[in-house]
């Protein structure tokens, strides 16, 4: 089959996409880190020609032809991955066009927003510290709602957005576009309901023990049991809010860039020329999230973060620089379309495995050297906690976008915060009516339908974790033998059952 047209295709095809999508990378990235008006428009521009590379319905339909014949799993698999991104894009050009400029516009207004209280801008660092700290419980609410001041900014371009988004949906015969990204993200929705369903029940009791040594906790220091969610320690309350003053003793002073790069080293794995290439530290107009990106499918891959000094962003630092050697651990001789995770969840369960270590003692007595301090005894018990109040986070997002899609007209904050009671079990405030909360939330405007990759990322991690186990002892990821370690080590199919052992 050397003599197929798709060889032909491929070989004229390919190398437009891959100069395309580096410089769609190259805008990208300037915008992220910058939040500049011609970072926006440059990178709405690049996007849209990217689309337009996937919209001709002759090319989309001799695709679907070349499948039913070819038979080598390298180029079946390529021209699965382009199938998929043709029929994302059999829209019209300017539909394509205006949702180019539009994610751009909202990812430059993500990046810009600050929050403010009294007169003074609060960085989502800042928000997290007065959540963390302040033991003044109206300080802690005023701060709360300072972060949700955003959401009046940003909800009438989700809503754009989703009304698009929705539009493309539609004219390619799907109900909805959660129901189109699912299909395109070869996720089967009865699967992935019946999945989230089962870890949930198999965790409920473990989480609702969770939620009552929280609620306990919260409760007397803060003197009330009218704990709203600004008593958590973060504003969505998706993390565990216990002991984190305590446990960020841990990694202060500590050069997080460095311990990292010891850590893997002792695998093996060199992430230097990542560290080098990458952004650390959060600046007026940055994002203040944390992401990686793969800019060339070759060697430059690198991570966006706002490093603290605090134990969550050693984690984040650890978990980004896994997505990063998952990157760069790709076979060079693949072809370009297959140098990319085959599925989200396999990066995500690298990224969070590695992201856990932070929590783990064995690896972070590494990460930080020996060390006497009485909160080590707390971290792995944190660990657990995080788990379980984070699974709760997810069936919320997940449950909302696809409620957000199936019907945007209905009272957002309404469905948010009864989801929030719902999986979170966390009484809803009283005076959110009209708001919109559920736009603060990077991922519901930007990473669309995507959330419910974290948790099964997690399963996955743990069936990764217990194969460790066997195979490398209990020191797990800091040893070299981990670094040494091929694919294929779970042997079953997916399940929470690993999860649920681990956390519950």
């Amino acid at each position: 089959m050397k003599d197929h047209p798709f060889h032909h295709f491929l070989a004229e095809f390919i190398p437009l996409v891959a100069k395309k999508s580096k410089q769609l990378n190259q805008a990208f990235w300037i915008l992220e880190t910058t939040g500049s008006d011609d970072a926006a428009d440059l990178k709405a521009d690049l996007d849209g020609e990217y689309r337009i590379l996937f919209n001709d319905p002759k090319v989309y339909q001799q695709l679907l032809d070349w499948d039913k014949e070819l038979k080598d799993p390298l180029l079946k698999r390529q021209i699965n991955v382009l199938i998929r991104a043709f029929k994302l894009n059999q829209v019209p050009k300017a539909l394509l066009e205006e949702l180019a400029r539009k994610e751009a516009t909202l990812t430059q207004s993500y990046a810009s927003f600050r929050s403010e209280l009294e007169g003074k801008e609060l960085s989502e660092n800042d928000i997290r510290e007065v959540l963390k700290a302040e033991k003044n419980i109206e300080k802690r609410k005023k701060t709360w709602e300072a972060s949700k001041k955003i959401g009046a900014v940003l909800a009438p371009q989700i809503l754009e957005l989703v009304r698009l988004r929705n539009e493309v949906a539609h004219s390619l015969g799907f109900s909805d576009y959660f129901q189109l990204q699912l299909d395109l993200q070869e996720v089967d929705p009865k699967w992935l309901l019946a999945t989230l369903d089962d870890l949930a029940k198999k965790s409920e009791k473990a989480y609702e023990e969770a939620l009552s040594e929280i609620n306990a906790s919260l409760s007397k220091k803060f003197g009330t049991s009218d704990l709203g969610p600004w008593a958590w320690s973060e504003p969505f309350c998706q993390e565990d809010p216990l002991d984190n003053e305590e446990l960020d003793t841990l990694v202060q002073g500590l050069d997080m860039s460095k311990a990292s790069a010891q850590f893997y080293r002792r695998m093996n794995v060199d992430v230097e020329p990542i560290l080098k290439r990458s952004d650390m530290f959060e600046r007026e107009g940055k994002n203040q999230h944390a992401f990686c990106i793969n800019m060339d499918r070759q060697n430059d891959v690198r991570t966006l973060n706002n490093v603290c000094s605090s134990l969550k962003w050693l984690e984040t630092v650890l978990h980004e620089l896994g997505h990063a050697i998952y990157e760069i651990g790709f076979d060079p001789s693949l072809p370009w379309l297959l140098r990319e995770p085959p599925h989200m969840i396999t990066t995500e369960a690298m990224a969070l495995l590695a992201g856990r270590q932070a929590y783990k003692l064995d690896s972070l007595h590494c990460l930080i050297g020996e060390t006497s301090n009485p909160a080590l005894q707390k971290v792995e018990g944190g660990l657990k906690r995080r788990q379980l109040v984070f699974s709760r986070w997810v069936l919320v997002m997940t449950e909302f976008e696809s409620q957000l899609y199936s019907n945007p007209f209905q009272d957002l904050n309404k469905l948010w915060w009864s989801l929030v009671e719902k999986h979170q079990k966390i009484t809803p405030p009283k005076d959110r009516s009209g708001g919109f909360d559920w736009a603060c939330k990077y991922h519901i405007g930007l990473a669309p339908v995507y959330y419910f990759s974290y948790l099964l990322g997690e399963m996955f991690a743990s069936a990764i974790q217990e194969s460790l186990a066997k195979e490398c002892g209990d020191k797990g990821l800091s040893n070299e033998k981990t670094g040494d370690l091929v694919t294929h080590v779970t042997g079953k199919p997916l399940t929470g059952d690993a999860w649920v052992k681990e956390f519950c």
